[in-house]
């Protein structure tokens, strides 16, 4: 048996007996597994500490050539955000995107660090102690924060140093360019310049962004486009349509 950190992505029914649990790993990155399902008190306590971006360890029989590794003697680690439906929807967003995005089966020890720190993040500001406090006020740019982190660990992140006033954005090169590419992803003068000023933005500040939701689903959706640019593969994200109602 293997000891394994995971951080939990999505769940897909399998049987009436067992479901598929998507998660990232400390030690081998992109991995499925086999948990129980069903309505006995393994399998209720298998999906309470394993929903969207909770943090869990586990023992998995993990075997050459196996696609799937059965998971056992499950403990929570960071536990998945309850309190607050914002917080609910706002991981459930981040763990779609991220199963689109991770599927090597091969460990990063930074990613998965940033992983943790943001499950971690989001938790506290989701239960009763960030009630009211900044933690709290961190829900409606978390997702945007993550996003322009993640840029980072993905090898996408702008080259924030070739902006200068006026200057396009040029998505595909992800660079600042004095005047348009010869292609249709790039952004105007104006949204160059508020890309730009995003780049400030990180989980522990973006309660200090004063966005409006107007704002704030024009930038998910641009952010959105430019990893669509560069991961084509990326799958369209349903929660996507829950984010854009919320923080009216």
């Amino acid at each position: 048996m293997t000891t394994l950190t995971c951080i939990a992505l999505r769940t897909v029914k399998y049987s009436d007996r067992a479901s598929i649990l998507s998660v990232y790993t400390a030690q081998r990155g992109r991995m499925s597994l086999a948990v129980p399902a069903g309505k006995g008190k393994s399998a209720a306590r298998f999906r309470a500490l394993t929903m969207p971006m909770a943090v869990f360890e586990c023992q998995a029989d993990v075997r050459p050539g196996r696609e799937i590794a059965t998971a056992r003697d499950v403990r929570g680690i960071v536990l998945p955000p309850s309190g607050s439906p914002v917080a609910i929807v706002q991981a459930l967003f981040l763990a779609d995107l991220l199963g689109g995005l991770l599927r090597e089966p091969q460990a990063d020890a930074p990613l998965f660090a940033c992983l943790l720190h943001t499950s971690e993040s989001l938790a506290m500001a989701a239960g009763p102690s960030g009630a009211g406090g900044r933690a709290s006020l961190m829900l409606p740019n978390f997702h945007l924060a993550f996003m322009l982190r993640l840029q980072r660990f993905m090898g996408i992140e702008p080259d924030w140093s070739t902006y200068r006033r006026g200057s396009v954005f040029d998505m595909a090169a992800g660079v600042f360019r004095a005047l348009p590419p010869p292609h249709p992803h790039y952004l105007p003068p104006a949204e160059a310049e508020a890309a730009f000023s995003l780049s400030r933005m990180t989980p522990a500040n973006c309660h200090r962004f004063r966005l409006s939701r107007l704002d704030r689903n024009t930038i998910l959706d641009r952010l959105l486009s430019y990893y669509r640019l560069h991961f084509p593969t990326l799958p369209a994200i349903t929660s996507t349509d829950i984010l854009h109602q919320l923080f009216s």
